[in-house]
């Protein structure tokens, strides 16, 4: 069992995708023996920065990174101009301290990951997923394996060419959609919902029993919703369906 601490990192990275959309790239004080497991995530908050009755603010967000990158932790994080930590955090700059604390959670691949397992993530959803995939292919995996992945427009794409690099170079099946109709998009249309059936021949081409397939899904709470339902009406096992939703 991982030891829950908090460490005190500083901003390395800010990768921005939209005004309300970033990949903060953090950098963990050396020897803080902060370890974690790909698909946990942390509880968020920056120092001195508290609400009305002086109580911490901290919001939870998945680690997008893999524990093989020595030091680095990476986090998706969409800003809200309302928030309590959001508009702060999206204040700051390369250099500036972030706490974190954790790591929390039991969203995790079970072992051993087989053949022909499926990621299905939607928007920043896919960042536990992330830090699985990456975990995987950092190993060495070179089995066949899915990801199903909508945004809600284009520019907000998350880890492009990672991705399609994964697919050209480790066996990874990816199928990334968007739910916005009216852009110019050389993908799929839709949602997850839409894209997993249209595909669900070409999937079971792969040899692997509906059920014995694995599923990893996250995302907002109708996506996941809304995806389970549509695994389980298509006869795929309820135990096999792994989810995270916030």
């Amino acid at each position: 069992m991982l030891n829950i601490k908090e460490v005190i990192t500083k901003i390395a990275g800010i990768q921005t995708y939209s005004e309300n959309l970033r990949v903060f790239r953090l950098k963990l004080p050396e020897g803080s023996g902060f370890s974690f497991v790909p698909g946990q995530f942390v509880m968020v908050s920056l120092p001195g920065l508290a609400d009305a009755n002086g109580r911490k603010i901290a919001k939870a967000y998945s680690i997008a990174s893999s524990p093989s990158q020595t030091g680095i932790m990476e986090l998706c994080i969409v800003g809200y101009p309302t928030g309590a930590l959001s508009p702060k955090l999206f204040q700051k700059n390369i250099g500036d301290e972030v706490a974190v604390t954790g790591p929390y959670g039991v969203f995790q691949l079970k072992q051993p990951v087989h053949p022909g397992t499926v990621f299905m993530a939607g928007g920043t959803g896919l960042a536990p997923l992330m830090g699985m995939l990456r975990s995987l292919y950092g190993t060495g995996y070179n089995e066949k394996l899915w990801l199903f992945y909508s945004v809600g427009e284009p520019r907000l794409f998350l880890f492009k060419e990672e991705l399609l690099g994964y697919e050209k170079n480790s066996n990874l099946r990816f199928v990334v959609s968007t739910s916005n109709h009216n852009t110019d998009w050389l993908w799929e249309k839709g949602r997850v919902t839409d894209t997993f059936p249209r595909l669900l021949q070409q999937l079971q081409q792969d040899g692997v029993p509906n059920e014995e397939r694995q599923f990893y899904i996250c995302g907002p709470p109708l996506m996941v919703t809304d995806t389970v339902k549509m695994l389980e009406q298509l006869g795929f096992r309820k135990e096999n369906i792994h989810k995270e939703q916030w």
